[in-house]
């Protein structure tokens, strides 16, 4: 998703629904060997006719290539070092509900499928 079709969806959520919070944090994913790979997360929970509601769009550098760094002992596992872009980024949109049983977030599983606010 573009930044403009989520700029799009906001506004589609704010007009149609109560904005309970929306704020902007830091993503951070760190490798194996240690190289922290800095993104951004969008959040925005508004009340629906579901019930409680956030959507995510997570925004992070592409992983343009892996390196793996083996050890030479037989018990050693693979580290794994990840070569991200400076200019390139992709985004990844999540939905939940609240769960009030468990008092957490479950997320939607929207694979093959669509979901619209």
């Amino acid at each position: 998703m573009t930044d403009d079709k989520w700029l799009d969806l906001k506004d589609s959520v704010r007009e149609k629904f109560e904005v309970l919070e929306e704020k902007t944090e830091a993503d951070i994913m760190t490798d194996d060997i240690g190289n922290e790979i800095k993104g951004e997360k969008d959040i925005l929970v508004f009340n629906s006719p579901m019930g409680k509601m956030m959507v995510t769009k997570i925004k992070r550098p592409v992983i343009l290539d892996k390196k793996s760094h083996y050890h030479k002992t037989q018990a050693g596992k693979a580290l794994t070092e990840y070569i991200v872009s400076d200019t390139e980024f992709t985004n990844k949109i999540e939905a939940f509900t609240w769960d009030d049983i468990a008092g957490d977030w479950k997320e939607i599983d929207t694979r093959g499928e669509s979901i619209s606010f």
